[in-house]
């Protein structure tokens, strides 16, 4: 088993000590643990919603070019405009 080492407030440790009969390496590692799990949920893509997302952004997509023709627009740019702006140094 690997050893992690973490750094608690004095104050904290001193109301650790105070609970006897605690398995604080056993806390530790459970709520790690679920940790882990919950981030590796939400790192799951639901694929079933990025077809469906993929379908609604390309029917938009093309009902605006049916009305309005050909877009020259690059969304890249756009991002690069703004991003530029926000963390520009003043």
């Amino acid at each position: 088993m690997a050893v992690l080492t973490v750094r608690l407030p004095e104050r904290l440790r001193r109301d650790m000590r105070k609970l006897r009969g605690i398995n604080w390496s056993a806390v530790v590692r459970d709520a790690i643990e679920a940790r882990v799990r919950i981030e590796e949920v939400r790192s799951e893509r639901d694929w079933d919603r990025v077809r469906a997302a993929a379908r609604i952004t390309n029917s938009i997509f093309g009902q605006i070019r049916s009305k309005y023709g050909h877009i020259d627009y690059n969304s890249a740019e756009t991002i690069r405009y703004w991003r530029e702006k926000r963390y520009a140094r003043t």
